[in-house]
């Protein structure tokens, strides 16, 4: 399965925004170490795997609080 892994964090209390983009889980999951939730520490976020493609499935993979 090919795709993208991707960061997405609050920016305020009705939207979000990608925080950055990544070829593997590992790499996102070492990079939400320097995100942010808005109003929240570092660490915080949740990160995506959307599958390439027209029909791609987006997979919620860690929510991190």
């Amino acid at each position: 399965m090919k795709g993208i892994y991707f960061i997405k964090n609050s920016v305020n209390e009705y939207h979000s925004s990608i925080s950055g983009y990544f070829e593997t889980k590992e790499d996102a999951i070492k990079a939400l170490e320097h995100c942010a939730d808005w109003f929240r520490p570092n660490g915080t976020g949740t990160i995506y795997f959307q599958e390439f493609g027209i029909k791609g499935k987006c997979e919620e993979i860690l929510r991190a609080k």
